[in-house]
């Protein structure tokens, strides 16, 4: 058996998945964004009142996931798949807690100014910076859903856990690449295409469900 702290690790993953979970924020504020053009991330530009609270979440969530990460380096030594998870795990900490530090200055589907200087090239370092962590956290999301999935077929599936898990990694998988390429096709034609709202909160709260559940479905394949 591999001397993993599982319930610690269990319950770090819950606590950053419920962080992670800002669609919970979003209802607490009453929804000042509109859901269907706007992406979560905008509740952290420095000009909305839930910047501070954005921000802090996204923080305590990237600090958790390194952790855990951390601790359950002890599992990497099983398997390849077990090892690709963990770094996907830090991958994903890492870029959800550098978007803290790299905030929008303003939130584009509420100003029409914000739109037009993000149009024309002129939003700045911190639009760059904060696209640059946010596709880091991206990437180690879909990286996190595939070795989620690798783990359960090399362990044979296991209980019913292990089969939520298993379909949350395929979603976070597919709506996470599907936004993907949707935000890039629109940056490429620069045009407006699908309102990426409901697509992404979709994505983020698949997010936060893997999170929440993900060492229940792997228990079996982690602590062989």
């Amino acid at each position: 058996m591999v001397a993993v702290p599982y319930r610690l690790l269990r319950n770090m993953m819950i606590a950053a998945g419920v962080l992670y979970c800002s669609l919970l924020l979003e209802a607490a504020a009453g929804y000042p964004l509109d859901i269907h053009e706007s992406f979560l991330s905008e509740l952290g530009a420095l000009d909305q009142p839930t910047s501070p609270y954005a921000r802090a979440l996204d923080l305590g969530a990237g600090v958790l996931l390194l952790i855990a990460a951390i601790l359950g380096r002890p599992a990497a030594r099983m398997n390849r798949d077990v090892a690709g998870l963990l770094i996907s795990t830090a991958f994903f900490g890492l870029g959800t807690l550098l978007d803290s530090f790299s905030p929008m200055d303003c939130a584009p589907s509420l100003s029409e100014a914000c739109r037009a200087a993000e149009a024309g090239g002129q939003a700045g370092t911190a639009l760059l910076l904060h696209e640059i962590t946010s596709t880091m956290a991206g990437l180690g999301s879909v990286a996190m859903g595939l070795f989620a999935v690798l783990v359960l077929r090399r362990s044979g599936w296991g209980g019913p856990w292990s089969r939520v898990v298993a379909v949350l990694a395929g979603g976070v998988a597919v709506t996470q690449v599907w936004l993907g390429l949707e935000t890039g096709l629109e940056v490429i034609t620069g045009g407006d295409l699908h309102p990426p709202g409901i697509l992404q909160r979709v994505s983020v709260l698949l997010v936060c469900l893997l999170l929440a559940t993900l060492l229940p479905g792997l228990r079996q394949a982690l602590l062989r």
